[in-house]
């Protein structure tokens, strides 16, 4: 199969990519599992030393990364620079941390002495999504590979350009064949490759459809398996916030990478009593998002990464509106070119309906209100969905009661919902299992050895 790179803001093909056959396929298992019997019992010293090697690499390619991922997949330049200068950071945090938590733990216990040792578990496979095709990849692969694990990458097939940057990334630090290994497959090709001895477990990032697939396909292999999926975030609104500061964050909370974003604010959660001062700031806040060629330094807005993302906004929007939903708020600055899709606030948006329902990867903002703060936890917590949260209020002992009780991995007061390297992420229901980053996501994909002594 030829799968095609597509510049979502020129609609002009960049490259085509042949997609491996089962020998070739068989051929990188092979390659990877021979990798893995010299890398699991290299020095962590070693494999932090050519992670060191990636991160100033990646600081010398720095313009050329954010560049090829403004053209493959359409977020702004500056938002392409912010994600390449975040996967610096997250991989000296964990150069940093990694020796500290893969120490030998003690642990008392009735045995004269016992211990935890976390060992490796073989080939990672990776299956990553396009629309942070840099961080998403190595937030998964670089704790993998301090581990001691080695990594296979099924990368979204729009930006397939950007899985062969990577391992080129990968050769020019200098890991050795086969750590780090670029498959491009098709998705009915993920059976051969589960399957496998040389794969142990996998990670995916992704949609609740693609988490379903792969959760079943690795429960047919008993392959350990971590799903970070799709997200409803509310964005609750309390009546003693700080309106301007909550609006002008409701905004950018939204629009992250042109609204595409498991984590950005989606549902707009506003005490009745604000509503209609917060909606015209919001609305000021959101005439800021006009369509730009992605690559200027200036450009808030680029298109979405491909047309299918566009008829389905289209349509999501449309529904809701027969459902009743309200529409506030619609740009209509016009531009000829990509696949843009322009911002649209919707309020009176109620359970049921499309936009308050099902995910919406978009720009595109859903107001509903509530009179209770126990309203507002039960419309927050009405969704399939329980990745992130954001609460706006003057009272942080309040919001922080709140937070407690709403249903998701990660809750943020007064700020927006971020990955951090330091910090857990993940979700509950819908939006997966198992945790990335921090201590946790380290620990994700090893074997949590037991020894004891007499």
């Amino acid at each position: 199969m030829i799968f095609e790179s597509i510049n979502p803001f020129n609609t002009k093909k960049i490259a085509d990519f042949q997609s491996l056959t089962p020998g070739e396929i068989d051929f990188k298992l092979k390659r990877s599992a021979s990798a893995y019997a010299h890398w699991k019992n290299s020095a962590l010293t070693y494999r932090l030393g050519l992670l060191e090697n990636l991160a100033k690499l990646i600081e010398i390619e720095h313009e050329k990364l954010s560049i090829a991922m403004v053209e493959e997949m359409g977020k702004t330049i500056s938002e392409a620079k912010a994600e390449v200068s975040k996967c610096v950071t997250g991989i000296r945090f964990f150069i940093e941390k990694s020796p500290e938590w893969l120490q030998f733990e003690t642990v008392k216990s009735e045995a004269k002495s016992s211990f935890i040792y976390h060992q490796p578990l073989g080939g990672i496979l990776l299956v990553m999504p396009w629309n942070f095709p840099l961080w998403q990849v190595l937030r998964a692969a670089v704790p993998a590979l301090c581990v001691g694990n080695v990594v296979l990458l099924k990368h979204a097939s729009n930006v397939f350009g950007y899985s062969v940057l990577i391992e080129e990334l990968f050769q020019k630090a200098g890991f050795p064949e086969g750590v780090f290994e670029n498959l491009i497959i098709e998705v009915s090709d993920l059976e051969q490759v589960t399957s496998s001895e040389s794969v142990a477990a996998v990670s995916l990032t992704g949609s609740e459809r693609a988490g379903r697939s792969m959760a079943s396909l690795a429960g047919k292999y008993l392959k350990k398996c971590v799903l970070e999926l799709g997200g409803s975030d509310p964005f609750i609104v309390l009546p003693d916030a700080n309106l301007m500061f909550a609006a002008e964050m409701a905004a950018k909370a939204r629009m992250i990478n042109n609204g595409q974003s498991c984590i950005a604010a989606k549902r707009f959660l506003v005490h009745q009593s604000v509503e209609n001062e917060f909606i015209p700031l919001f609305v000021e806040n959101l005439k800021k998002y006009t369509p730009a060629d992605p690559l200027l330094e200036s450009s808030l807005l680029g298109p979405q990464a491909r047309p299918d993302l566009v008829t389905a906004l289209e349509a999501q929007v449309s529904k809701s509106v027969e459902q009743g939903a309200q529409l506030v708020y619609q740009s209509i600055d016009p531009f000829d070119s990509g696949y843009f899709f322009l911002p649209v606030l919707l309020k009176n948006v109620k359970p049921g309906m499309a936009t308050f329902d099902e995910e919406v990867f978009g720009p595109v903002a859903s107001i509903s209100t509530f009179t209770e703060e126990s309203e507002a936890i039960v419309l927050a917590n009405s969704t399939k969905y329980g990745l992130g949260a954001s609460i706006y209020s003057g009272n942080e002992n309040k919001a922080l009661e709140m937070a407690l009780q709403l249903d998701c991995g990660t809750v943020s007061l007064n700020s927006m919902v971020r990955s951090k390297p330091a910090l857990p992420f993940g979700g509950i229901k819908a939006s997966g299992y198992g945790r990335e980053l921090s201590r946790l996501g380290l620990l994700e994909f090893s074997n949590a050895k037991t020894i004891t002594i007499g």
